[in-house]
């Protein structure tokens, strides 16, 4: 999940998300999830804790990139991926969306 230092459990409360955030929250999801996929074997190669560290700031700053340019904040991504998380029916609409 994309965070900054100092951010990590910043969200916006959006229980219910309309179907345009839903889409532009779905777009993220396939986004940071290449980033993610794009990252996993630069982590698994770094050789310390340190090293690791500098590839997780990357990736996360990556990962925030993303969301932001898909038009949503880090916030309101963080609160819709809460939502989803709580509700079952959303995570199945959402998953549908994602799979597009």
């Amino acid at each position: 999940m994309p965070r900054t230092a100092g951010a990590q459990t910043a969200y916006e409360a959006v229980d219910q998300p309309t179907d345009e955030q839903l889409q532009r929250y779905a777009a993220a999801v396939r986004k940071v999830s290449a980033v993610a996929a794009e990252y996993q074997p630069k982590l698994e190669a770094a050789q310390d804790e340190p090293a690791k560290q500098a590839v997780r700031v990357e990736a996360d700053q990556k990962m925030v990139d993303q969301v932001e340019a898909g038009g949503m904040s880090v916030a309101e991504y963080n609160g819709i991926s809460r939502a989803v998380r709580e509700n079952p029916e959303l995570r199945q609409k959402v998953e549908r969306m994602v799979g597009q």
